[in-house]
């Protein structure tokens, strides 16, 4: 289960490369919003593990991967801030 996290983020970036060469559909500042939400879904999914987690990653899974493969520009960017929200929030 644990392996699951990182060959998403592995299979999200091998499907921006090639979505990239097809060039972006989607782009603007909805997008970098759906990036960060991505974000905090991932990291909320990985910190909470084996109990909720297995339920938030199908959701966090399918939006990555969709916005890798039709929103794969600049705006991706956002799913750091988007996932170190998540760690703001609940470690302070």
């Amino acid at each position: 289960m644990i392996l699951l996290w990182p060959l998403l983020l592995v299979a999200a970036g091998l499907i921006m490369r090639k979505a990239r060469a097809r060039g972006a559909r989607f782009r603007g500042r909805d997008f970098y919003v759906a990036w960060a939400v991505a974000g905090a879904l991932f990291m909320f999914s990985l910190l909470t593990g084996l109990s909720i987690g297995v339920f938030v990653f199908p959701a966090a899974a399918l939006l990555v991967l969709w916005l890798a493969a039709n929103a794969p520009g600049r705006e991706a960017i956002a799913f750091a801030p988007g996932a170190a929200a998540v760690l703001v929030l609940l470690f302070v």
